[in-house]
């Protein structure tokens, strides 16, 4: 039996480079469901107060993208960029009130949402 082993690499990688053919295709492909769930990840990272978020986008890459504490709102505002570019202005919001929690203060107001997607 084959175990699966995952390497850690930079958000940046996948979510920020589109220099590569490759990472474009996927994200023409699954960029949508992939800024969607790493946006909601790191509202639940905020509303948990984690310091980073891991996630495994997509199975066949063998890769963990890591975003730490300090990359949270320039990932949004990636995310942010990518449905607006879409015209999908409910997501748009949505992703505002994350960006809005990471400023707020430890936890007091943190508003959750129902997902969009």
């Amino acid at each position: 039996m084959r175990s699966n082993t995952y390497r850690t690499v930079s958000w940046k990688k996948y979510l920020l480079n589109e220099d590569s053919d490759r990472i474009k295709r996927f994200l023409e492909h699954r960029g949508n469901q992939v800024f969607y769930q790493v946006s909601k990840s790191i509202n639940n990272a905020v509303i948990n107060n984690h310091n980073e978020v891991t996630l495994l986008i997509h199975p066949n890459m063998q890769n963990i993208i890591k975003i730490d504490k300090k990359d949270f709102e320039k990932v949004l505002n990636r995310a942010n960029d990518w449905f607006l570019k879409k015209e999908q202005y409910e997501i748009c919001s949505e992703i505002s009130i994350f960006k809005k929690n990471i400023n707020s203060n430890k936890n007091k107001s943190i508003k959750k949402l129902e997902t969009l997607i």
